[in-house]
């Protein structure tokens, strides 16, 4: 990655002000620009000269310096503002390794973004303002001082065309307001033809944070008047979430802003940095870049520690989709991992209208909640998300009798649609009332996103389901070209539902291939259809109960749908175990059966302590065994048994998973290594059992976790495993996935730990990353633990230990430290523990007393539920409660005596969270 010098800063009287003010709509039509009459007494004044000029209508760019700051008015003879295409021809389908462009104010946190993004995905960076410097050897204000303003556009110009035509492949560039020159917003343009350009936004009270010279005011007129200009050149949006709890000063210490990656990077010599701020930004825009871009790769990588997302949610059965009005985000401070812990998508239903006077466009404050909303929505879930611009708008608009449901304006929807996709939502929902050309807009800019065709009755067809609209209806949006078909009526009588059911079977036996169905009936009376209706079903959380029924929220709960399936006998109670020689202590039951509960689901996880691996044969004989956790030390034994495994227990060597195998079809099926493709929930004879192994998942989830952006893994990170047991198999095969190249392995026994390092090097596996070369990673044993870091290798920053931390066998305990020479990231790092027994263990210690160098330390509480949720979903196919199953481990776990962890443990929930790494 090649990160370029920063740019010398720039002083107050070097940069240009605002001239006249000017508002460009993103949308269908773009207005007249205001007049100078309606500007602020500060905008007139032009006292100081302090901001940058976007476009030929110069906007107010961001101060470096303190106190108060105004606008410079400038030359009245701008040219007029470019005329962009309509909204809905923007490109949204990208090339591989596509170079991205960020576009945006400053304080928006678009230099953090750029670098993160170009430290995981392996592209090269590039700063606008630091490329016209590099051509010309001036800043910009320099450049326009000494040469005029007239030159400086022309130079501009020539430099921003040659910088985006030289660097379409394998690049972040990163555009501030320098580069918003009319002749700017046309290259970027063209360039959105073809390449992702995204406006990164912020919310106004960060942006305020961060220029200190200006007021709320200020801030909120300034980006009234960019956010058009930006929205106008860019494809997609970036919503920016800033984190809460983390306050830490941002000037350098030449008196400048800088970075929260750079003061990651930087401020080591602290007593406290919060290294892991950014972590959450870092996965959201990652995962938005790979979606948005089209990047299977990326997205499979990223979606490895959850199996059900190997497979389309349209293409499992019983899944579930819970639906939040955006109007309640609006009002209300929603738990978004309560709503969405059990569900299998998120709906939100955009029920909002815009300001009457917003004739030309959506109106940038409503795009910015908007925004705001689905990305702190994305924050807090890992769950496909869908937009639904809702049609009927009788419910949100002013009461007025009518017999026909009021519909929202085409304008209106296009607007909110076009939005919408800028965000690059999982699943976009059209509304089929709308004409074939309206539609069809909509559906060609969809870039990546699914299409579910909706249409929902207000009044029942005339005939009911039995009526030919609805097969109309279903051609029609296979013509349109959706993905997924949902339509719906209420219910008027009980033979509705099943009246539907019986639509589902004249779809599915049509010829060819057909499109999946979402039907079922809604309100009260329709809930038998809704726990029948095979795919996302919508369902609601308790929490929003109190909801008028005007917001036409679903009636059914997910616990209700779990229940009524299996009591329909449509499921079968399942009994899971956790099978070993020594599981008295083990806390899986415990995780397990508070998240059947809360499931609604009358399955059972037991103990089966056996002293052999004949035990295995008692739980097979069981026609309700659903599936059992393997423990010591029968993890290689049982592979003998084995009908089929999984790559990632192959390639391991061990398996702490197993599934039964009742239907004879499932084995040609499992041959892939899917554990998901055997059915769930069923009981009846047993004719085989496939393994898998969860425990690499644990591991690299804390893995990730724990390491910050500036410690992302590159082709030059290295890792470090103590042991070279099973879990030490584990680790490394984490560390593989994770893309690193260079594995140290050490152990007491030097012989096993060349055999653990031959395991690996023999079989040759494929880089897991686009990120890593196409070599493929090695493992290397450590001889001693006096020996300095071996040489011509970066010190490790991704680091588990796999033994134990407690006497065994009369043995003491071995009170393992990692030597100070091999601690010698300038950036820190992260080290799993995964004893917890005690759980400050002299590992743990050692590594959160160098905290102030950019250490993190995790243990094996927290390793133990990330494998748990993955048991979960292959166990019952289902998403896993994550917060609950933390919370039980938390709560059930018990301190080696003499060891009180109460305080800690008190801590730790206190903070928890249900999201992935």
């Amino acid at each position: 990655m090649s990160i370029p010098v920063r740019p010398p800063k720039r002083k107050l009287a070097e940069v240009e002000g605002l001239g006249q003010n000017k508002k460009l709509s993103y949308n269908v039509q773009y207005a007249n620009l205001t007049s100078k009459a309606n500007l602020s007494p500060e905008l007139r004044s032009g006292k100081d000269a302090g901001h940058q000029t976007i476009n030929a209508y110069p906007l107010p760019e961001p101060t470096e310096t303190t106190g108060e700051s105004s606008f410079r008015e400038l030359n009245s003879s701008r040219v007029s503002p470019v005329s962009f295409d309509g909204p809905f021809q923007a490109q949204r389908r990208f090339a591989p390794n596509v170079s991205i462009v960020l576009v945006g104010i400053r304080g928006t946190g678009k230099s953090s973004i750029a670098i993160i993004l170009a430290a995981t995905s392996g592209r090269r960076l590039i700063d606008a303002d630091h490329y016209f410097q590099q051509v010309t050897g001036r800043s910009r204000a320099a450049f326009k001082s000494e040469h005029g303003i007239t030159k400086y556009r022309q130079q501009e110009a020539r430099i921003m065309d040659a910088m985006l035509s030289e660097h379409k492949e394998g690049w972040v560039i990163a555009c501030g307001p320098g580069s918003m020159e009319s002749s700017g917003q046309m290259l970027l343009r063209e360039y959105a033809k073809t390449h992702p350009v995204i406006h990164i936004i912020r919310d106004l009270e960060s942006i305020r944070s961060y220029l200190q010279a200006w007021d709320t005011d200020k801030v909120c007129r300034f980006l009234e008047l960019s956010s058009p200009i930006y929205r106008a050149c860019s494809n997609l949006e970036f919503f920016n979430i800033s984190e809460t709890g983390h306050e830490h000063p941002s000037l350098g210490k030449n008196g400048y802003h800088q970075s929260q990656l750079e003061l990651e990077v930087d401020q080591r010599s602290q007593k406290f940095t919060p290294f892991l701020t950014l972590k959450r930004l870092q996965r959201d825009f990652v995962r938005f870049i790979a979606f948005a871009t089209g990047n299977a790769t990326d997205l499979s990588n990223q979606d490895a520690s959850f199996p059900l997302s190997t497979q389309p949610v349209e293409a499992r059965t019983f899944t579930y989709a819970v639906t939040v009005p955006i109007s309640t985000f609006f009002t209300r401070n929603l738990n978004i991992e309560d709503l969405v812990s059990t569900a299998d998508a998120f709906e939100l239903k955009v029920d909002v209208t815009e300001n009457p006077s917003s004739r030309l466009g959506l109106e940038s404050t409503l795009a910015d909640r908007i925004s705001r909303t689905v990305a702190t929505i994305r924050r807090n879930i890992v769950v496909p998300l869908i937009y639904h611009v809702e049609s009927d708008i009788g419910s949100i608009a002013p009461a007025t009798p009518r017999k026909e449901p009021l519909r929202r304006s085409i304008s209106s929807y296009l607007n909110l649609m076009h939005h919408g996709l800028r965000l690059a939502p999982d699943f976009i929902a059209v509304d089929l009332n709308y004409d074939d050309n309206v539609l069809s807009q909509i559906i060609a800019s969809r870039g990546s996103s699914k299409v579910i065709g909706h249409f929902a009755f207000v009044q029942c067809a005339e005939q009911g389901w039995d009526d030919p609209v609805y097969l109309e209806l279903y051609e029609r949006a296979k013509r349109l070209g959706c993905d997924i078909v949902r339509l719906t009526q209420p219910a008027a009588s009980m033979e509705d539902n099943h009246a539907v059911q019986r639509f589902r079977h004249r779809i599915a036996a049509l010829p060819g291939p057909q499109l999946p169905l979402i039907a079922y009936n809604s309100g009260s009376l329709g809930r038998l259809s809704c726990c029948f209706n095979p795919i996302l079903t919508p369902i609601t959380n308790q929490s929003l109960m109190s909801e008028p029924q005007t917001k036409n929220l679903p009636h059914l709960t997910f616990r209700e749908a779990q229940e009524a399936l299996y009591a329909s006998f449509a499921l079968d109670p399942m009994q899971f175990f956790v099978f070993g020689a020594n599981v008295t202590y083990s806390l899986s039951p415990a995780m397990h059966n508070a998240a059947y509960k809360a499931c609604g689901m009358p399955h059972v996880y037991n103990l089966h302590q056996s002293p052999s691996l004949r035990g295995l044969n008692e739980l097979v004989a069981n026609p309700n065994f659903g599936g059992t956790s393997v423990s010591l030390p029968y993890k290689t034994e049982t592979i003998a048994l084995l009908h089929s495994m999984s790559p990632h227990a192959r390639t391991i060597g061990a398996v702490n998973t197993l599934i039964p195998i009742r239907n004879l079809e499932d084995f040609a099926r499992v041959s892939s290594g899917s554990s998901l493709c055997v059915e769930k929930s069923r009981a009846g004879p047993i004719k085989g059992l496939h393994g898998d192994n969860t425990d690499w998942i644990g591991i690299g989830n804390c893995l990730r976790r724990g390491l910050s952006p500036a410690n992302a893994i590159r082709p030059s990170s290295t890792g470090l495993v103590i042991g070279s047991g099973g879990m030490a198999r584990a680790a490394v095969y984490s560390m593989i996935h994770l893309g690193v190249q260079n594995i140290f392995v050490w152990n007491r026994t030097f012989a096993n730990a060349e055999k653990l390092a031959h395991h690996y090097n023999r079989q040759n596996l494929p880089p897991h990353t686009k990120n890593a070369p196409t070599t493929r990673s090695n493992v290397h044993p450590l001889r001693s633990l006096q020996d300095s870091w071996p040489a011509n290798y970066n010190p490790p920053t991704v680091i588990c230990s796999c033994i134990p931390a407690h006497s065994i066998g009369g043995h003491p305990a071995p009170n393992f430290r990692i030597p100070s020479q091999w601690l010698g990231s300038p950036t820190g790092g992260v080290v799993v523990e995964l004893a917890y027994k005690p759980l400050d263990t002299p590992l743990v210690k050692q590594i959160r007393a160098l905290s102030h160098r950019g250490w993190i330390a995790l243990d094996g509480l927290d390793v133990l539920p990330e494998q748990g949720f993955v048991q979960f979903e292959l166990f019952t196919g289902r998403r896993a409660p994550r917060r609950l199953m933390r919370t039980i481990v938390l709560q059930e776990y018990k301190a080696e005596e003499g060891q009180d962890d109460r305080n800690a443990i008190l801590s730790r929930l206190e903070s928890l969270d249900g999201q992935p790494s």
